[in-house]
């Protein structure tokens, strides 16, 4: 009866259809496309930043990723305004164009927060989006959402590279910094880094504008270089260094999160998606439970080592 048995499953998982390499809850096939489940291996998939397991490093990704995107889309429908946006003294100066009158689109204080706003609003709404996927994906092994959050991420350093493009024709034309260049060089969340509260303070709520030294220095002005001066720093070249590294890093994690999508799919020599013994064996015993339930295998013994809940 048992060798009956066991011939009966290997000729069933002989006839498979092409894709498919395990049941499903009800006992049946189960289809593994790009949208299927893959690996449960995870011993073998390596580790990243020398210490994490793979996936356990994609999972705290996409939760950070996502609690990032929920978060600033509450502060913005709450507070009504991005995370990062300029204090008082900028809303309530006379540089601040707003209304159905305001012309200044195209010019220099019009388009002094458009790439900060482009960022802010790219950036929370991709990370809630796919920073879910990400986190689904890494959670029950669907490659797909995993392919598409690494394409995401994949993609940022991209778009980022373009809007340093937009921030150095910005400073050359305008001869100030734009907010992006201030937000994401010196107004971190750690505090004194990397320059004092008392700059942050006044750069956020009582510096209208940004000079840069060298491009106004015809006009003799005594904000020529004032931001500069303030950090003691050259402040595009620390936006410069830090959008690098913040680059490298994002291809790096969108590199770990293709390499865990591609084991889970394929394996980790690329012959398919494997399954522990633990997972075969609870499959077998949910297929008989159910026939037996059924009215199949009446003559089978509970003592078969094989086929014993």
């Amino acid at each position: 009866l048992k060798a009956r048995f066991v011939q009966r499953w290997r000729s069933r998982l002989v006839q498979l259809p092409p894709g498919c390499s395990d049941l499903g809850a009800a006992g049946r096939p189960t289809k593994l496309g790009l949208e299927g489940m893959g690996s449960t291996d995870e011993k073998m998939m390596g580790k990243s930043l020398f210490c994490l397991p793979r996936r356990l490093f994609v999972i705290v990704l996409a939760a950070i990723a996502l609690l990032h995107g929920v978060t600033g889309l509450l502060h913005t429908l709450l507070i009504k305004e991005l995370p990062g946006e300029q204090g008082a003294a900028a809303w309530q100066s006379n540089d601040h164009c707003v209304g159905h009158r305001c012309h200044d689109v195209l010019t220099c204080r019009g388009t002094r927060q458009a790439s900060f706003h482009t960022r802010e609003v790219l950036e929370l709404i991709g990370n809630t989006v796919f920073g879910y996927w990400g986190l689904l994906g890494a959670f029950h092994g669907y490659t797909k959402d995993l392919q598409w959050f690494s394409q995401y991420l994949f993609a940022f350093p991209l778009f980022l590279f373009l809007l340093f493009l937009w921030d150095g024709a910005y400073c050359v034309v305008c001869g100030e910094y734009p907010l992006n260049v201030i937000d994401e060089a010196l107004l971190w969340k750690l505090p004194n880094i990397p320059v004092k509260e008392a700059a942050k303070v006044e750069l956020t709520e009582a510096m209208v504008a940004y000079p840069v030294g060298a491009a106004s220095a015809q006009t003799h002005s005594p904000k020529v270089g004032f931001t500069n001066r303030l950090v003691g720093r050259n402040v595009f070249l620390l936006y410069t260094a830090f959008e690098a590294c913040w680059g490298f890093f994002l291809a790096y994690c969108a590199n770990q999160v293709r390499l865990h999508a591609q084991f889970t799919f394929s394996g980790l020599l690329g012959l398919g998606a494997t399954y522990d013994i633990g997972d075969w064996r609870e499959s077998v015993a949910l297929a008989r439970s159910r026939k037996v339930v059924a009215g199949g295998y009446q003559g089978m013994v509970s003592s078969d080592p094989v086929i014993v809940l």
